[in-house]
Parts: structure tokens; sequence; C-alpha cells
């Protein structure tokens, strides 16, 4: 599968109309495309901003899916990335905090990116309460692959202390933290927003 995470610009103060639109696409999905997830942004981007994760068969069917956001009333433009899937995890989408995090990559370092990323997921949930949904990746451009993060927290503060470098030292476990530790050196750069789900797989 193909996945395609796009940010839609809106209106001022249109999101949630245009979420609704997103939302009524899935019954009617362009050219095989299944509309995944999209989500209301909190913190870190224009609140008239709504993220959407989409997958088809191949990337034309994407495309569709592109231009299908960019023709719905109130949308002002789409910005789109193309990815491969690393890795999904069950979503649930109720409640709680949802980030979308970029991880900016040096490609020599990518492998082993994604190793210490993956093989620390379930220690990482089980001491944090975090609940990854996947992980995603562009193609690289000048040396660099960008990965996407989603992941669910209860709340911001969960959150906040879920990040390695914030955990009490009686908190502290050698394994995922290390590796998270090794794979902040492979980084160029990174980015986060926060937002709540509007709608998942299931909904």
């Amino acid at each position: 599968m193909d996945y395609l995470y796009s940010q839609i610009s809106t209106r001022p103060n249109r999101w949630e109309a245009v979420g609704h639109s997103v939302a009524a696409l899935r019954n009617a999905p362009p050219r095989g495309t299944e509309i995944t997830a999209a989500f209301a942004t909190q913190i870190g981007l224009s609140i008239n901003t709504v993220p959407v994760l989409s997958r088809a068969a191949g990337p034309s069917d994407l495309d569709a899916a592109a231009a299908a956001f960019e023709a719905l009333s109130d949308v002002t433009g789409v910005e789109n990335w193309h990815l491969s899937v690393v890795s999904e995890r069950a979503m649930r989408p109720e409640g709680g905090v949802y980030t979308n995090r970029w991880f900016h990559v040096r490609d020599s370092g990518g492998a082993e990116f994604e190793d210490n990323t993956l093989t620390a997921w379930d220690s990482f949930e089980s001491r944090t309460g975090a609940e990854v949904v996947g992980l995603w990746k562009t193609a690289a451009v000048d040396g660099v692959v960008r990965f996407l993060l989603i992941a669910r927290y209860d709340s911001l503060d969960a959150w906040d202390r879920s990040r390695f470098f914030n955990r009490a030292e009686d908190q502290r476990d050698a394994g995922w933290m290390e590796k998270f530790r090794r794979r902040r050196e492979m980084m160029v750069d990174s980015s986060v927003i926060t937002t709540r789900c509007l709608f998942g797989p299931g909904t």
C-alpha cells in the first residue's frame, strides 16, 4: 500500500466543516482510496488545518484523493507527502491527544533509526501509557528521509512526561530510553503538532 499525509488548509474557522466533508468522502472514496484518519489541530500548526492520512494500492489513486481534498468547499490549499509504511498498529480513535511528529533523518542512519524505533515501542508503551499508531517514511531527498510518527496519549501532560529526557531517575529504563537517545543523534531536525482525532479506523 502507498500512503498520503495531507495538511488541508481551510478558510478561517471552517476546519470543522471541512473535517465533516473529509469524513463524508469515506463513504465514496476517490478511485479506491481509503481515507484512514483525520485530525483537528490543537498546537503547533494553524487551527485552520485538517491533517489527513489516506492509503491506496498505488500513488495515482492517492493523487486522486489529493485532488478531491482540494475540490472541497472552504479549502484554500493542500500540502501532501507520499509515504511508505514502516509499521502500523491498531488505532483507538477516541479521546486523548494525538501527536503527528516528523523526524528528519540522515539517509545513512535510516535503517538504524527504524530498528531503534520499532524495537523500543513495547517497552515505551508499557512504561508511559503511550499508544503508537504507526510510522511512515518519505523517499530520501538530499540525503534526508522524513519519518512520520503518529501516537496517542491520554493528555498533553502525559505526552510531556513520556519524553525520555523528562523521565524521573527512578522511571528510567536503559533499553527504550537509550534507543531513543541514539535515535536523536541520527536526526537533523524534528517537528511535532498535537491534535485530536476526528475519525479513524472503525469510526
